[in-house]
């Protein structure tokens, strides 16, 4: 016995689907699915800035592992050299840790929002014998929870980033502190300035190159 379409659930609701794409009514189901689509996707996004604190993120990402925290950046590295100018094994994480709190509290980081500063932490990378604590010493910024998941694909992009920029860091420090014996020299030995122009002007040429290629990288960072 054939079932009537009348009474078929099935053929019932086949029906009522195929008729939502007639013609007619196309227009009509769309834009009501334009609606949905927008009132879903702000409350999303409403969530994702107010609750989970996205923005916030965004920025202290920016601040803390592409270096844009500056004077927080310097007085760190200041404070971190000589324990990584030590080899990696002679070097004890809560040492770090507590050089990390020091910079923090000397620094405009310490205005930061306190549950930022708690995700703010030390990472040693995995090293070989004869490597240096600069070779796998890394910042790390710590995102958990639902909006982790977001962050979970580019954060190794961002630590690749800071090894990249704390290197470059790391060289400008070096040079600036070259510098300042340079010129230290220079008064002491005035009387013989003569004879110091070509290395003083060689270590300008390369002072001036870094502050340059410092300075580019900054602008497309930031």
């Amino acid at each position: 016995m054939i079932a009537d379409a009348t009474t078929d659930p099935v053929g019932s609701e086949r029906e009522e689907t195929e008729a939502l794409f007639a013609p007619e009514q196309s227009i009509e189901f769309h834009a009501t699915l334009e609606n949905v689509y927008k009132e879903t996707s702000l409350r999303v996004l409403d969530l994702l800035k107010n609750k989970y604190k996205l923005y916030e993120h965004l920025q202290s990402l920016r601040r803390y592992l592409l270096l844009g925290q500056g004077d927080f950046i310097r007085h760190l590295l200041e404070l971190l050299a000589p324990e990584l100018n030590k080899r990696a094994e002679n070097i004890y994480g809560h040492t770090l840790t507590a050089i990390l709190e020091s910079a923090i509290r000397v620094t405009n980081a310490q205005y930061e929002d306190e549950d930022t500063l708690k995700r703010l932490n030390v990472s040693f990378m995995s090293h070989s014998s004869g490597d240096m604590g600069w070779d796998v010493f890394s910042l790390v910024y710590i995102v958990d929870g639902p909006i982790g998941t977001i962050f979970q694909q580019t954060m190794p992009t961002y630590q690749s980033l800071f090894g990249a920029l704390w290197k470059a860091k790391r060289t400008e420090y070096a040079l600036a502190n070259m510098r300042r014996q340079q010129i230290s020299m220079a008064k002491l030995f005035r009387k013989i300035k003569g004879k110091l122009v070509y290395p003083l002007n060689v270590s300008d040429l390369a002072w001036i190159y870094l502050r340059v290629v410092g300075g580019e990288l900054s602008f497309h960072i930031y």
